[in-house]
């Protein structure tokens, strides 16, 4: 997919709360985490504002597809508070809650589930969401993906993804399957054995013959180069 539009509602229940009247002078909107760990806690002690913020989101998403007449084959992903979209919105304010217009992604690759996403954005940054354990020496690769699509013709972009595959299973750069969990310290999974932690210094030397890529594909790659198979294909 050449480009992708994400439209979404900037600090999403702080602005719902406020814009339903609710007291909150304590909370900085500057400061997110101070923020989210507010409202956080807001919800845990009442059940009906977490109802209120879930529907009143829905509502409001709902909202703009409606007004602005967006077709199911024009939603690349729906978010809880936003859209990622093929095409620009006419009406992004209905007069209570804007529906801002983030950025523009291109060279856009969706999970074949479409629950996560890799692409670059107009500077070049690669943008991830919804990866789990996303980690930098894994979205060197994650960028490699995503330029392949440059290459325009399906013969040429596949060989390029088999290019990239046969260099991930063949690699004897251990840092690639470092995950990082704290300060010098990092997650790798090993076949026959699982996951492990270990130091910096021992990662640097493990045998890349012990490491389970297998899993690291499934969880990493896979989703993605699937879903560009599917939709080259048709």
């Amino acid at each position: 997919m050449s480009y992708v539009r994400v439209y979404d509602i900037e600090a999403c229940h702080y602005t719902i709360l406020k814009n339903k009247g609710f007291d909150l002078s304590q909370i900085n909107p500057e400061d997110k985490l101070g923020r989210n760990i507010a409202i956080g806690q807001l919800m845990k002690d009442n059940p009906k504002i977490s109802l209120l913020l879930r529907t009143t989101t829905e509502s409001i998403i709902n909202d703009y597809i409606n007004v602005n007449n967006i077709k199911d084959d024009e939603i690349v992903i729906r978010q809880y508070d936003g859209l990622l979209l093929t095409r620009k919105l006419d009406v992004t304010n209905l007069g209570h809650i804007p529906l801002d217009h983030r950025e523009t992604l291109y060279n856009f690759i969706s999970s074949i589930n479409r629950n996560s996403y890799i692409a670059l954005n107009q500077d070049g940054k690669l943008k991830v969401k919804g990866v789990a354990h996303q980690y930098d020496a894994m979205n060197e690769i994650y960028r490699d993906i995503c330029k392949s699509l440059d290459l325009l013709s399906k013969d040429s972009i596949f060989p390029r993804l088999q290019q990239i595959k046969d260099e991930f299973f063949t690699t004897d750069d251990a840092g690639l399957f470092g995950i990082p969990t704290k300060e010098n310290k990092y997650n790798i999974f090993l076949k026959g054995y699982g996951e492990l932690e270990v130091s910096k210094s021992t990662l640097k030397i493990m045998d890349t013959n012990d490491v389970d890529r297998e899993k690291y594909f499934r969880h990493y790659i896979d989703p993605f180069t699937k879903s560009m198979v599917v939709e080259l294909w048709n």
